[in-house]
């Protein structure tokens, strides 16, 4: 076979080297053979050296329009040439790299070569002169070819005969060898399939024999295999409502004309009854289509060509049993698993607003998202909290209103914190919950008289100081976070003060949620406590976003009250 193939692939090429042609390209690759399309008449004979190309095609993706260029692999030795086509061998990882179709192109010199197939075609039989001068000499390659083709795809018998043909047509055809060659194999191929036909042909009786034996060696080889005349492998859990399909393994097919299998969902009165289906020789295949927790109960009878059916996997008095899992369905993603809080707030303790010395603002920003178990909910966000403060008394009694003490010292002092956090919320209990957020940030003061804020900001620093505030908070939630609760907590920022609070939060209406705070803090800066009292009411409207207004009243002191601000955005999905 391997002689006619080559021998059809010169056919193939020979006829095209008369014609005009592109550039030479692989033929074919046989194993390690390369076949490509030059001869001896392109200067190519054994020992030359040709150049394997690989083509590229790409797109340029501003004009859109298809490039083609070709890049050498490497190089392939010439070991044999006829007139048109030779035999090349590469050499490692070439070798694998080589395509039919990719062009090649000789290395070197064209030479000047005689074609042994030709030479030798030309003296196994003498020159036949044709009878009439006249006529055209026989192209012994044509016909060979014209029956090369006529074989493809028929049967042995017919490709014989056509070989034959040609050889008592054409008798002093070069090709005489390779056709005896191939007729040989074909011989051989037709006495194989004979043989292996006739032991197929074989009583049902030897068939039936010889399945039964490798039956019961594989029941040697496998325990989990049963020994009856049919057998299956245990099925231990199958899924709610998917249909399971059973095969069967016929250890004895002489015996089995037909096969039922009975199936019911435990507690269920009664079996349902389906015949099993002969998959081949060897096997029976059947299908539970109502498959039900809690099991499947299930027996199998077989009746042999003559006689009664009979239990042979189970009865229905102890049917075998498959378990059936608890339906499992992914429960859909919660609502308002994700929130983000941004808000800001003005402070004022001493009622001045800007031309006072105790107020600041403080704006926050933060994204939680609720993982529910075993951490029900971390936030990670980020503040800035800027501001003047200082002694109560210093402020207050001041007759010019310059935060300075009876020998005219300035002592109030700016800060500007900025900060990040994280927080984590652990579920004690349903109605309990512990928050923790530690956070870290960067704190700048100064004490200099003055209206100007970013002074600490521009070249001249003098009397700042720049520091790293460290600090954290700890709050305690008594009831539902999106409900009625109670949260209870402190907080301290080095260098900027402490925070006591207390926060009930509540629904009077479903779209309006009311928050009031009280809070106790030295904040700006850690000199004298006061109180604030903050009323938070918002509008839901939309289930994923609402806004809210905050109004505050604070006091260090009867004399020394303000009342300011905020606002803030709330969303959830």
């Amino acid at each position: 076979m391997r002689t006619l193939t080559i021998l059809g692939l010169l056919l193939v090429a020979v006829p095209a080297l008369a014609e005009p042609r592109g550039e030479p390209v692989v033929l074919a690759v046989d194993g390690k053979d390369i076949y490509v399309d030059l001869g001896a008449k392109d200067g190519v004979g054994a020992g030359a050296q040709l150049e394997l190309l690989h083509e590229v095609i790409a797109t340029d993706p501003t004009t859109g329009k298809q490039l083609h260029d070709r890049f050498a692999l490497g190089t392939l030795a010439v070991t044999r040439s006829g007139d048109g086509a030779s035999v090349a061998h590469a050499d490692g990882e070439l070798a694998k790299r080589v395509l039919a179709g990719d062009h090649v192109r000789l290395v070197g010199d064209k030479k000047t070569f005689v074609d042994p197939w030709q030479a030798q075609v030309e003296a196994s039989h003498p020159i036949a002169v044709p009878a009439n001068p006249a006529a055209p000499p026989i192209d012994h390659s044509a016909l060979a070819r014209d029956a090369w083709q006529a074989t493809l795809g028929q049967p042995p018998e017919q490709r014989i005969a056509r070989w034959q043909e040609l050889l008592a047509s054409d008798p002093q055809t070069g090709y005489r060898r390779a056709i005896e060659t191939e007729l040989a194999s074909l011989r051989t191929q037709i006495r194989d399939r004979d043989t292996a036909l006739a032991r197929a042909r074989s009583s049902t009786n030897d068939r039936a024999a010889r399945i039964a034996e490798l039956s019961y060696a594989l029941a040697q080889a496998d325990p989990m295999v049963e020994r009856a005349v049919i057998a299956t492998a245990p099925i231990a859990t199958a899924l709610p409502g998917q249909p399971l399909g059973i095969a069967f393994l016929v250890r004895a097919p002489d015996k089995v004309g037909q096969a039922f299998l009975y199936t019911r969902t435990r507690g269920e009165i009664g079996f349902h009854r389906s015949e099993l289906a002969r998959d081949g020789d060897a096997y029976l295949r059947g299908r539970i289509e109502n498959v039900q927790a809690p099991a499947v109960e299930w027996y199998v009878e077989v009746a042999p060509p003559h006689g009664d059916a009979r239990p042979v996997l189970g009865s229905i008095a102890e049917p075998r049993t498959i378990e059936v899992s608890e339906s499992v369905v992914e429960p859909p993603p919660a609502a308002n698993r994700s929130h983000i809080d941004l808000h800001v707030d003005y402070v004022d303790f001493d009622g001045r607003f800007s031309k006072g010395y105790d107020q600041y603002y403080q704006a926050e920003g933060d994204f939680m998202y609720r993982f529910l178990d075993p951490i029900y909910s971390m936030r990670l966000g980020f503040g800035t909290l800027s501001g003047v403060g200082g002694p109560r008394d210093v402020i207050d009694h001041d007759p010019r209103s310059m935060c300075t003490d009876a020998s005219g010292v300035y002592q109030c002092k700016r800060v500007d914190f900025s900060y990040v956090y994280t927080e984590l919320e652990f579920r004690l209990r349903p109605q309990i919950a512990v928050m923790v957020r530690p956070q870290l940030g960067v704190l700048t003061t100064d004490s200099r008289p003055g209206d100007d804020a970013k002074h600490c900001q521009s070249r001249d620093t003098t009397g700042c100081q720049f520091l790293t505030g460290a600090g954290g908070r700890i709050r305690l939630r008594l009831g539902e976070e999106q409900a009625t609760n109670l949260v209870l907590g402190a907080s301290f920022s080095r260098g900027v003060g402490t925070l006591l609070e207390a926060a009930y939060h509540w629904l009077p209406a479903p779209v309006v949620p009311v928050q009031i705070t009280v809070q106790v803090t030295d904040q700006p800066v850690i000199e004298d406590f006061g109180v604030r009292l903050v009323g938070d009411v918002g509008y839901r409207k939309l289930g994923w976003f609402y806004p809210s207004a905050r109004v505050s009243y604070q006091a260090r002191g009867l004399d020394h009250t303000g009342v300011s601000g905020g606002m803030a955005m709330n969303f959830d999905w």
